[in-house]
């Protein structure tokens, strides 16, 4: 079970850095709730672990070797926080953004809003 925001977001980011549709589906099922939902600039709804990992597969796809990493640590309270992510995109440069995102009891991810400039 997990213990804390910070250990929900770090294995959220380790599952957008995983290859292979089967490890990018069993990673965000860790840490991302059955009907959990994500938003951001290009995309208006994601839903469910297996819509979480359509979209990272083909961000994969799209920028291959491509990763991301935590920059400003989660700031967490009443089932929400906020933290600032950075991403590595081979061929195009480096790229910040800010995610919004909202707990359930069981520390799993039920929604994410993220926010990051146009590639």
């Amino acid at each position: 079970m997990l213990q804390s925001a910070k250990e929900t977001i770090d294995l959220y980011i380790v599952a957008w850095n995983t290859a292979g549709p089967d490890e990018i589906s069993a990673a965000f099922a860790k840490c991302w709730a059955y009907d959990a939902t994500y938003t951001d600039p290009n995309y208006a709804l994601v839903k469910g672990v297996d819509g979480i990992s359509q979209l990272a597969i083909a961000s994969l796809e799209k920028i291959p070797g491509r990763t991301f990493h935590i920059v400003v640590e989660p700031d967490y309270h009443h089932n929400n926080g906020l933290y600032t992510w950075g991403a590595n995109l081979p061929g195009i440069g480096s790229r910040q953004g800010v995610d919004y995102f909202e707990l359930n009891d069981e520390y799993k991810i039920t929604r994410i809003v993220s926010f990051f400039p146009p590639l």
